[in-house]
């Protein structure tokens, strides 16, 4: 039993460690990604967000170009991991 509560209480620790707020907010999140794949063909516009485990993961498109991805945005630094991307 007291192996059971001291792993309960480690995972408690853990968990709540990886949940902070994050430092970028979720507008400069959409501004970073915005502004890193807006071009002479068109703007980007994000589609959706959402934050997880540290980062934001965005999903934008630029009509201009008919291109479209889905970033992550580290909520630490605001830092940029494309995941996936696709022109037409």
């Amino acid at each position: 039993m007291k192996r059971f509560n001291l792993l309960a209480l480690f995972l408690l620790i853990f968990l709540t460690g990886c949940m902070q707020e994050p430092q970028i907010t979720e507008q400069q999140a959409i501004g970073i990604v915005e502004e890193l794949h807006t071009n002479s063909f068109g703007n980007a516009e994000v589609i959706s967000i959402e934050y997880k485990w540290g980062r934001y993961e965005v999903e934008w498109e630029n009509e201009g170009n008919c291109e479209w991805g889905i970033d992550h945005v580290d909520g630490e630094d605001g830092s940029v991991d494309m995941k996936e991307a696709s022109i037409c």
